[in-house]
């Protein structure tokens, strides 16, 4: 009948009642159904046909699955052959539970943690053979059959002395389905992490044991599951617990995956529900492990504030990119650790005459970067560091002058608070004691004079003799401003030497 029914070419879905009504299914059938799932036309129908004979006819589950396996995971060039059994199994076989997971599922948990767990399990998480002859039931076929079998493929991706906490206690059944797979044309070991991929979206658990396999890599399938892992994260929610439970638990040999996660968490949370500050302090515990300053940048609004003040220096010294990933996040969180007023003057005291933090370059790196973040604040901000800054005691900043400048060049609307309130006190500190300062203060005069010719005149009214002759020498045309605003003064209102050199 099967061969009539090639032969007739008859609509496949005749085949698929047929099928289900027989007693018994022959291999000649499933050899049909394989070729039509190598056609893109027919392949649909086939796979359909196939997820009807697993559901209603237990004699044919097994030969069933060793079909959907093999189109998973053969070397197929036509790769839509295994995504779209993929997508099948994903969606219309495999169920999630809920089941207690398997001890091999929770290589990072320690026996006393696990204990409660495992006992619940299935079989008390042993192998579960079946018997000549026996049936596979659905349930398990749906579970376990899926998951033990994409697991022992996952873990033939790592390097030929991995070491593997825990073995995966499948049927035997299942390790003859795998033996099967290698004695023919199997996929090259990149497509072999698509079908656990997926499942981890509807189970999230299975991520530590995706994690443990990449632990146990050679450094290509490392960067492939790095560039890959996004494909399954993008689709579980950021609340999931095991995401924050994978990140408190993570050693440095996963840093690099743990790492890509935090940025897709990020990305991911963006417009939605922010990511609870313990991935902050997840973070913070690798880091005090591995020192590697990266880890903070996805997490950087979500470090508690001392933390934040003592990693700071390591995360300015991070690339240029890296900073503006970590403060483009403290910028948008709704509830950073500091207030941005409090980072940028961080950001100038690591860098005064008597020490430097960290290099005077990558402190201009950094306030460049949070400068040009301006739209995304209240640049009123600017204002409120310049004023704490010069009323500190002690030493002004390397780059106070520098940060002037730039506020006064870009945000004009400080101008006028800059001249009138700032550039006195730096008067009244004698900030001609500085060349630097001194040279960045007449700046700040030459580029506000035409606008402020006010509040200029009044601060060079404020100068010594020595300074102010100095001044008017190099600008001879500020004299007539100044002139004006002295002629509108009390008699003892301003210096006596500055109505001299006025004559």
């Amino acid at each position: 009948f099967i061969t009539e029914f090639e032969r007739l070419q008859l609509p496949k879905r005749e085949l698929r009642s047929f099928l289900n009504e027989i007693p018994v299914v022959p291999m000649q059938a499933f050899k049909m159904l394989e070729a039509q799932c190598l056609v893109a036309g027919t392949r649909k129908m086939a796979l359909l046909t196939v997820l009807s004979l697993l559901e209603s006819k237990p004699s044919a589950r097994w030969h069933g699955l060793r079909l959907l396996f093999w189109l998973a995971y053969s070397g197929n060039e036509d790769s839509s052959v295994r995504f779209d059994t993929i997508r099948l199994t994903i969606n219309k076989i495999f169920s999630p539970g809920p089941r207690a997971p398997m001890r091999w599922q929770l290589p990072h948990l320690s026996e006393k943690e696990v204990a409660p767990l495992v006992a619940t399990a299935e079989n008390g998480g042993h192998n579960w053979d079946l018997d000549d002859g026996e049936y596979l039931p659905l349930q398990l076929l749906k579970g376990r059959c899926v998951e033990d079998l994409a697991t022992v493929m996952l873990r033939s991706i790592a390097a030929a002395d991995a070491k593997f906490a825990h073995p995966v206690k499948g049927a035997s059944q299942l390790e003859t389905l795998r033996s099967n797979l290698f004695k023919g044309s199997v996929c090259a070991p990149k497509d072999r992490v698509w079908l656990y991929l997926a499942l981890c979206i509807k189970r999230p658990v299975l991520l530590h044991g995706l994690v443990e396999t990449f632990s146990q890599c050679q450094q290509d399938m490392k960067e492939h599951l790095i560039n890959s892992i996004e494909e399954a994260l993008k689709y579980i929610p950021p609340s999931e617990p095991e995401l924050l439970t994978l990140v408190k638990k993570a050693a440095p040999e996963t840093e690099p995956l743990v790492i890509k996660m935090l940025h897709i968490l990020v990305q991911t949370s963006r417009g939605k529900e922010q990511l609870s500050n313990e991935y902050g302090a997840a973070a913070c515990r690798l880091y005090n492990i591995t020192n590697n300053a990266r880890l903070l940048v996805p997490v950087f609004d979500l470090i508690d504030r001392k933390s934040l003040l003592d990693f700071l220096p390591a995360v300015m010294m991070l690339e240029e990119s890296e900073v503006t990933i970590a403060f483009q996040q403290f910028v948008r969180s709704k509830n950073p650790p500091l207030s941005i007023a409090e980072l940028i003057t961080e950001l100038h005291h690591m860098n005064s005459p008597s020490e430097n933090v960290v290099p005077v370059k990558a402190s201009m790196q950094a306030l460049n970067i949070i400068f040009s973040m301006r739209d995304q604040f209240d640049t009123k901000v600017y204002g409120i560091v310049v004023q704490a800054l010069v009323e500190e005691s002690g030493p002004l900043p390397t780059l106070f002058m520098r940060s002037v400048i730039q506020v006064v060049k870009e945000v004009p609307r400080l101008s006028d608070f800059l001249v009138m309130q700032i550039l006195p006190r730096l008067v009244r500190q004698e900030v001609w004691g500085s060349d630097q300062l001194w040279k960045g203060f007449m700046l700040v005069l030459q580029h506000t004079f035409d606008s402020q010719s006010g509040g200029a005149a009044r601060v060079l009214a404020m100068l010594p003799m020595s300074q102010l002759e100095d001044v008017l020498v190099q600008h001879p045309d500020w004299k007539n401003h100044l002139r004006d605003y002295v002629a509108r003064q009390p008699a003892g209102g301003v210096a006596p030497h500055v109505r001299q050199l006025l004559q």
